[in-house]
């Protein structure tokens, strides 16, 4: 990580004084607990991440990695979420 980037731990405890955080931060959060689940996935793998009514549409660069996000999903989003303090996602579409 760069010196000028924030952590994403330090973007949450400012964000949580919000009711709900906002589609860029909760991206963020998504792709760290990513991350951790998935060895070698970086943001480059992703082509487009949408956040509409509790749901996480994620559109990537490669079928390999929509298959790997998609048999590990249910554990990113709890991590996801865990990470984000709340049940911020209900469910992640990956396409």
């Amino acid at each position: 990580m760069s010196n000028g980037m924030k952590k994403i731990e330090d973007l949450l405890k400012r964000k949580r004084t919000r009711q709900a955080l906002d589609e860029k931060t909760l991206a963020g959060v998504f792709l760290e607990a990513a991350k951790e689940e998935i060895k070698n996935f970086g943001s480059e793998d992703i082509q487009e991440i949408k956040l509409k009514n509790k749901i996480l549409y994620i559109k990537t660069a490669h079928p390999v990695v929509s298959s790997e996000l998609f048999v590990r999903r249910e554990k990113i989003l709890e991590k996801t979420n865990e990470m984000a303090g709340s049940q911020e996602i209900e469910r992640i579409m990956v396409g």
